[in-house]
């Protein structure tokens, strides 16, 4: 049978590590909160250094690339109608040219005809490519450092087994105590 005073310690020490626990959880609480603090100012801080990433993200995409569409389409064309233009010249690459000249002959003056051949003048392309626009680049950001939370947290955890662990200790050697002493038990 149990004494009256070995049951209060025992709702004691049951209180005891329940009021320990009821602590513990409270800062767990208490660091949740301040990690999902840190973290919506963190989110918020990305997001303000996101803001004009994203709006040059945008214009690129509605503004810069259809103009370099445009005039690459454009650019295209005109090299089309060059490159046409060298395959007539290649097909037929001479001028034939007819002329008279007068021949000297002693009574009767003489046209004769001659033909000539010249090279037909290539044309220089002068059209430049149309250069791609630069893509916005993204910010460097730095992850969140969750270092600061995790170390608090296995602190906290520490801390508790630390206690649950000596006030066990205690408890045991209490007993180990009340053995060793017959004449104290009660």
């Amino acid at each position: 049978m149990a004494s009256m005073y070995q049951k209060k310690m025992r709702v004691r020490k049951l209180s005891d590590l329940d009021r320990l626990a009821k602590q513990y959880a409270k800062d767990a609480e208490k660091a949740g909160a301040e990690y999902q603090q840190s973290f919506a100012e963190y989110e918020k801080s990305v997001a303000a250094k996101m803001a004009p990433y994203e709006a040059d993200v945008k214009r690129y995409q509605t503004e810069a690339m259809p103009a370099f569409e445009s005039a690459k389409a454009a650019y295209q064309g005109k090299l089309d109608q060059y490159n046409t233009l060298l395959a007539e010249i290649a097909k037929d690459p001479v001028i034939e040219k007819s002329a008279t000249a007068p021949v000297p002959l002693r009574y009767i003056p003489l046209q004769e005809t001659y033909k000539t051949y010249e090279k037909k003048p290539i044309p220089k392309f002068t059209e430049t490519a149309p250069t791609a626009p630069s893509a916005p680049v993204k910010p460097e950001i730095a992850e969140f450092d969750e270092t600061k939370f995790e170390s608090k947290r296995k602190q906290l955890a520490q801390d508790y087994q630390r206690e649950v662990g000596e006030r066990r200790a205690a408890r045991l050697s209490a007993v180990s105590r009340q053995s060793a002493r017959p004449l104290m038990r009660g």
